[in-house]
């Protein structure tokens, strides 16, 4: 990364070399903004976009026809297991987490390419300027918006620049479009009864609604409202005491917030109604947007636990370390030539770098993470480790289809501005038919997949417990008898690796890079009466500089798309088969409607969402 050991920022060796195309950014960058005509800012891509392009990738280390184990000559598939047994030397496995395992040793062809290190070398000295910059007239946070003093050269990132980013709309449009959209839950899907875990009644409730709607009369109950589709909640019980121990001086809570959807005939917008600052109802405290300052700061404590959430669980935990195992079981069981592994090596590219390195100086004792999180390094592996275990243990439910309509968020009739789900599912279905026209090529029918004895080998491997010398993801079928059900899979981690990390992590810089939106921990304890807080103390609850800079700069680097090509941008040096060569040739073109199709949503949205721009995701979890 960017760091140096102790993790004290330092200026890379490379500062003069790059100096230039420093400049040349600096110079050029209205002109590039001009001409890509970026309506939705995409985060610090433009520092790196256009100053170093995709080196060439190389051709792949067997460069024939993919073709079945079984199929082959007994001479050949004696070769495919020769190379096999190779190749599980130079990967051999190690333990990460209880529920993850990584790879021992990082083999030479896993680093990253020589692209991707320019480009983190220019946002590298970029991030130490910024820095350095602000430290040379460094200023107090005596209130929210002068967090906004830490970016003297680093773009001021865009919910900063709303005049009104303490507003309830923005609050709630995060959870649509913001980085972590997965948290959102419809109260008919809940395991529980809503009034069990939260202390609200009608009377709370109405009284919020006629102050949104500015009228004295409103019908609707919580009953009503429920039995309606229109109650949504988040709920952020992972951060329980029970799980996540509290750093000294630091605080957590496990806050419950409670949403109702307003729907007119062509519109719907997310009213927030109430936060709980606990799981016990009537001891912890409610607020809600009557409550003032009390309101503010229990909006800025759900944050918190929404940043919490999704960089231990859904970032870190569901897209980076539930990847590796399955990459590692790709290369160790499934030939070169194997469709499959042709299929799936472009996703997997620098995976295990990138998580070689958040070992490094991420998730490492008085790493980024034990900075930055409220909680104690051993409760947040933890809770990392509980996402991964989340996914393996229920793999087909984390498809995204499957996903929504779990969560009761896929009704467009409810829900009718929901980005994340709209752009997302029209990815989805590109990919769906893509993997379906490509395993056709290959598997003629489901007796060639109960034959294909690397395959069965594969998903064997994958589905066995650790403990057992497997991958651990109990969840999956220990044989596959049809073509959907692989089709199905390898739709899956496709789109965990390229499309839902692309969406959940380049985006994070515009929101989770300004404290006063998504501060990363609490230094005051939370709350349990009103009355006590004042708009002059609420910077009192958020980082100190040294935290806010460690929060800011890694930011900037993980919610960077590093990785010069795009999604798809692997073409025949990839695929050698002229079959799925023109497959992928019509997924690339499917992708540019789409393109165009988001492209024209976002003009009609309330907030430009760039999270499934094809241009702008990567193929694998890369950063």
């Amino acid at each position: 990364m960017f760091f140096g050991e102790g993790n004290v920022m330092r200026l890379p060796t490379r500062q003069q070399r790059h100096q230039q195309l420093i400049e040349k950014y600096i110079l050029s960058r209205r002109t590039m903004l001009a001409l890509l005509g970026l309506a939705c800012t995409p985060g610090l891509e433009n520092l790196v976009r256009g100053d170093t392009h995709p080196s060439k990738p190389s051709p792949p280390v067997n460069p024939h026809i993919p073709t079945l184990p079984q199929h082959d000559p007994l001479k050949c598939q004696q070769e495919r297991q020769q190379q096999l047994q190779q190749i599980r030397q130079e990967y051999q496995i190690a333990s990460r987490l209880p529920a993850s395992v990584r790879v021992a040793t990082l083999p030479a062809q896993e680093i990253f390419s020589e692209g991707y290190n320019n480009n983190r070398g220019i946002l590298a000295e970029k991030v130490a300027a910024n820095q350095q910059a602000f430290f040379k007239n460094p200023q107090l946070f005596l209130k929210l918006e002068d967090y906004a003093a830490v970016f003297p050269i680093l773009p001021l990132p865009d919910v900063a620049k709303k005049n009104n980013f303490q507003s309830d709309a923005t609050f709630a449009q995060q959870r649509l479009s913001g980085p972590n959209p997965m948290e959102l839950t419809n109260v008919l899907t809940l395991n529980y009864s809503l009034t069990q875990k939260l202390g609200i009644t009608d009377e709370i409730f109405q009284t919020v609604l006629r102050s949104v709607y500015r009228r004295g009369y409103v019908r609707e109950t919580l009953k009503s409202a429920t039995q309606n589709g229109n109650l949504f909640v988040t709920d952020y019980a992972l951060l329980d005491s029970d799980t996540v121990t509290p750093k000294k001086n630091q605080f957590l809570t496990a806050p419950l917030t409670l949403y109702y959807c307003d729907r007119s005939r062509r519109d719907s917008r997310l009213i927030p109604i109430a936060i709980q600052l606990g799981q016990v109802p009537g001891i912890s405290l409610l607020c809600t947007p009557m409550d003032g300052v009390d309101w503010t700061l229990a909006k800025l404590i759900a944050q918190m636990a929404d940043f919490y959430v999704h960089e231990l669980v859904r970032h870190l935990g569901q897209t980076h370390l539930v990847l590796e195992p399955i990459a590692l079981a790709t290369v160790r069981e499934l030939a070169a030539r194997h469709p499959v592994n042709v299929l799936l090596k472009p996703h997997f590219e620098f995976t295990m770098a990138i998580n070689a390195l958040a070992d490094r100086v991420l998730i490492n004792p008085g790493g980024l993470v034990d900075i930055i999180l409220g909680g104690t390094l051993e409760s947040s592996l933890n809770l990392a480790n509980q996402g991964v275990s989340e996914v393996f243990n229920n793999f087909s439910k984390f498809a995204l289809p499957t996903n929504l309509r779990q969560r009761g968020v896929d009704d467009r009739s409810v829900l009718r501005d929901f980005p994340y789900r709209d752009d997302g599912l029209l990815v989805w279905k590109a990919l769906e038919e893509y993997v379906s026209q490509y395993v056709a090529i290959y598997y003629k029918s489901n007796r060639d997949i109960r034959e294909d004895f690397e395959l069965q080998n594969w998903i064997q491997v994958l589905q066995r417990p650790i403990s057992e010398q497997g991958f651990g993801i109990v969840s999956l079928p220990s044989r596959l008898t049809n073509r959907d059900q692989l089709i199905d899979l390898l739709t899956q981690v496709i789109f965990t690796a390229g499309p839902q990390h692309s969406a959940i992590a380049w985006i994070q810089y515009q929101y989770m890079a300004f404290i006063p939106n998504m501060p990363g921990a609490i230094y005051r304890p939370i709350p349990t009466i009103k009355g006590i807080v004042r708009d002059e103390s609420l910077t009192s609850f958020l980082p100190g500089v040294e935290a806010t800079f460690a929060q800011v700069n890694v930011m900037a680097v993980i919610g960077t798309k590093q990785d010069p090509k795009a999604f798809t941008d692997f073409g025949v040096n990839s695929f050698q088969d002229f079959r799925a060569i023109n497959v992928l040739k019509g997924l690339q073109y499917r992708l540019q409607g789409l393109e165009k199709l988001i492209e024209q949503n976002n003009k009609r949205r309330k907030e430009c969402y760039p999270g499934f721009l094809p241009s702008r995701m990567a193929n694998s979890t890369s950063g």
